[in-house]
């Protein structure tokens, strides 16, 4: 095989092992982020809504004869109304459920969302589970960490607590995501993958076969050039001249013929190149200084407590790794939920959520990244499986307010001395929660947007000029 041939079959697979890598894990990636966004989701979803539902309520429904009465209607009220809100999308939530165990330990259904009479379960119903692993444990909010199998499909599904008016758990609402859409999605993706591949390859071969001829011609130059050295035609010279190893050779062979015969220089062999190099454009506007204009900003400053107890423990060089890889997930987490990070020193983290664009939602992507945040600490210190005389936790705290921004043709600049104000505010919020040992702590004025969304406690603290909430979120139990 020539030397051309095996560069072109080479380039090919090269090409192809590449790509398959890549979409190895790519697809690994997506099936892993799918779930997780799965699972954010759902567990977001009954956190949220179940402090809506009247458990007081629920514990009037006793009697399968009640179902679809005045008072089943208006405990399911709120129950349709999140399901609605919630049904489509990429991620639609199927069921909306509340469900409560029996005194033989198995789960009745108490009120369903689903308006279907061929779907829905009636008060009383049996509650199926696959295996016991799937059953809830009353009064602790939980996700699942695999998908779920029945006779309707595969599922997620995700339960919290329901209190009554004394602070007892009376139910848990459940909540359950087909995995049947994300699966079409994902092998959508695969099919769009598998043609990208395909395409891929045959540009490859395509300028494999153009690289390797381009390779291979100097090579073949070079061949018939030593074969007139050989039959004593001394006069002969190479017109090639190349910045590379190429050019190298050429330029010794050519020396080598100067050597047996002297000649006249070669004249007109010389081959200029010339390096092009795209020059930066700065954008301006011709008419000076562009007017700043107000936006509002959401600041997040989470620092890192009890880590600092490692270093004797551990050495240097191992809390450098642990702290590289808490730092690697709490900056995915921030940047999956839209924010951009403003620090990331020591051991705390500041982001800035609405700094490139206005976002209505920038209060809510926040707080669903200070709990992700949460939980992502949890996971990792399970996976650390470290030793420490103190907890190791995160304070969070919030705070919303105005930032002076100069819109420019390369994109919005904040004013460093506004959203530093804001910034300074958010960990006031987090000193304050610390001193009334709250792990997450938000700002009225980060509140009063999401008030909806999320069961806020307020707090008492006089150290501010505005009201501070605790976010009574259940922790996820991802077992």
């Amino acid at each position: 095989m020539s030397f051309r041939r095996k560069l072109q079959t080479l380039l090919i697979l090269l090409v192809g092992v590449s790509c398959g890598l890549l979409l190895f894990m790519s697809l690994r990636k997506a099936n892993r982020l799918a779930f997780e966004l799965i699972q954010e989701k759902v567990y977001t979803l009954v956190v949220s809504t179940a402090p809506r539902i009247d458990g007081d309520k629920i514990v009037q429904l006793n009697d399968p004869a009640l179902d679809s009465t005045h008072l089943y209607e208006e405990v399911a009220v709120p129950l349709r109304e999140t399901l609605k809100a919630n049904n489509t999308g990429a991620l639609p939530v199927r069921f909306l459920y509340v469900i409560r165990p029996k005194p033989d330990g198995s789960w009745e259904y108490v009120v369903d969302a689903e308006t279907n009479p061929e779907e829905r379960s009636l008060l009383g119903d049996p509650v199926e589970f696959a295996h016991p692993d799937e059953m809830p444990d009353l009064g602790e909010a939980r996700v699942d960490s695999e998908y779920a199998r029945d006779s309707y499909g595969v599922w997620l599904s995700a339960f919290a607590p329901i209190k009554n008016a004394s602070g007892g758990t009376v139910a848990m609402l459940g909540a359950d995501i087909s995995a049947e859409r994300i699966d079409s999605l994902l092998r959508r993706l695969l099919v769009g993958d598998l043609i990208a591949m395909v395409i891929s390859l045959s540009l490859a071969a395509a300028l494999a076969a153009w690289l390797s001829g381009k390779v291979s011609a100097p090579l073949t130059e070079l061949q018939e050039f030593v074969r007139r050295i050989g039959r004593g035609d001394f006069s002969s010279r190479l017109p090639l001249v190349r910045k590379d190893e190429f050019g190298e050779l050429a330029q010794a062979i050519n020396q080598m013929a100067e050597g047996l015969e002297e000649r006249e220089s070669l004249k007109g062999a010389l081959v200029h190149y010339v390096r092009s190099q795209a020059a930066d454009t700065k954008l301006g506007t011709a008419d000076g200084e562009v007017a700043e204009t107000p936006r509002r900003v959401t600041v997040l400053v989470a620092e890192l407590c009890g880590f600092g107890q490692l270093s004797s423990r551990l050495g240097g060089e191992r809390v450098f790794a642990l702290l590289n890889e808490y730092f690697s997930t709490m900056i995915d987490i921030v940047l999956r939920h839209h924010g951009s990070l403003e620090k990331s020193t020591d051991e705390s983290v500041i982001a800035v959520f609405g700094a490139t664009h206005e976002d209505p939602h920038q209060e809510r992507l926040s707080i669903q990244a200070a709990l992700a945040m949460q939980n992502a600490l949890d996971r990792l210190l399970r996976e650390w499986k470290v030793e420490t005389n103190l907890p190791i936790f995160l304070e969070i705290g919030i705070h919303t307010g105005t930032a002076r921004v100069r819109p420019g043709s390369a994109g919005d600049a904040l004013d460093f001395d506004s959203v530093r104000d804001i910034i300074e505010l958010a960990g006031s919020v987090r000193s304050a929660g610390r001193r009334l040992k709250n792990r997450l702590t938000v700002s009225a004025t980060t509140a009063d947007t999401v008030h909806h969304t999320f069961p806020f406690t307020p707090v008492a603290d006089d150290s501010l000029d505005f009201e501070l909430y605790r976010v009574e979120m259940p922790r996820p139990s991802m077992t």
